[in-house]
């Protein structure tokens, strides 16, 4: 049976300029839509949604290895974003499992027998590379929270680097030299950009990198709570830390009271928040903010438009966001002297 990459190989195109003649027709010339379809034709291609007759649908296929729940915080707001849009154009949503796709087969047969008519996608550093695949598979998909050199890859994410510099930048205005960074285990690009911004703003004030402060923890509240322990532990601890997950800096202030340190007096904490998660903790974490709803939403529309064969949708989705520093309660100049204890919480004197 002839796929996309066949018709792609025979026109003399790149896949990804069948998958538009065939998903996204207005974002092509005529001229080479007729090609494809007539070579379509020829070759006894079809695609995979003109085979059923159900109301359209689209996966959430989640790619991503960090440990734990796949539709809780973050990807929770995503989704939540996409099943909004969705709902608003009649189209169904489907979380598939990635476990279920055979060996060898193509992210198009996969799509066709999971009856769904395009892919939203999460990935990490590990699994990102598939994107290419799930383009070249001619398969209608909109990668969120990442981004590709490639034209025939489509992704809506937002760039936290500058922000983090600015949150970095902020604390070092405060007076802070020793600012240690907290991260979740699996890296994604959004986390990478937060890390290269750290270290930006580090270096361009004349910091020396102290690699000790770099943390990597797994992000939940107790990844958080042991990030502070350690912290404090040091023979130099941080005067203020700089958490890459909202959970983490959830787990780092919550432990800070649990142990009786004063945040930000002895400690300041920096946070990102994709939500409301900033204004549960006391006090309401400084942060760098996204908004993971309006990621989903933009993402679902896209891609639910470009289904319905609708102008709106336009040509292949690329679209950055940025993020921005909000500068909350959570952040004030160090104390005279660091704070350190140890793992039980016994304050060491200095």
């Amino acid at each position: 049976m002839s796929t996309v990459r066949d018709i792609a190989a025979s026109v003399g195109v790149s896949p990804a300029t069948v998958s538009r003649s065939l998903n996204n027709p207005n974002v092509v010339s005529r001229t080479i839509r007729e090609r494809v379809l007539r070579e379509a034709e020829r070759l006894g291609y079809r695609h995979y949604s003109e085979k059923r007759t159900t109301m359209r649908s689209i996966g959430m296929l989640y790619l991503d290895e960090t440990p734990g729940g796949q539709y809780v915080g973050y990807d929770a707001l995503i989704w939540g974003g996409v099943i909004r849009a969705a709902q608003a154009l009649k189209v169904n949503v489907v979380a598939l499992n990635p476990l279920t796709r055979r060996e060898g087969e193509s992210f198009e047969k996969f799509a066709e027998r999971m009856g769904v008519d395009g892919l939203v996608v999460r990935v990490d550093q590990q699994s990102r590379h598939l994107c290419k695949e799930i383009a070249e598979d001619g398969v209608l998909h909109v990668v969120v929270a990442d981004r590709f050199d490639e034209d025939s890859i489509n992704y809506i994410h937002c760039d936290s680097n500058t922000a983090s510099q600015a949150a970095i930048n902020h604390l070092i205005e405060l007076g802070h030299t020793t600012i240690g960074i907290c991260h979740n285990v699996v890296i994604d690009t959004d986390h990478q950009d937060r890390i290269d911004g750290y270290y930006s703003a580090i270096k361009h004030a004349g910091i020396e990198v102290d690699p000790r402060l770099r943390v990597p923890a797994t992000p939940d509240l107790d990844g958080g709570s042991a990030a502070l322990t350690q912290f404090l532990s040091m023979s130099k601890p941080p005067t203020a830390i700089f958490a890459t997950d909202p959970m983490l800096a959830v787990g780092i202030t919550r432990r800070a009271h649990e142990l009786g340190l004063k945040v930000p007096d002895e400690m300041s904490v920096v946070g990102v928040d994709d939500g409301d998660m900033r204004r549960i903790s006391l006090p309401c974490y400084t942060a760098i903010r996204q908004d993971a709803t309006e990621i989903g939403f933009r993402a679902g529309q896209w891609i639910c438009r470009s289904i319905r064969h609708d102008s709106a949708a336009g040509e292949n989705m690329q679209l950055r966001l940025e993020a921005f520093l909000e500068i909350n309660q959570s952040t004030a100049p160090p104390p005279a002297t660091p704070v350190r204890m140890t793992p039980n919480g016994t304050r060491i004197n200095n």
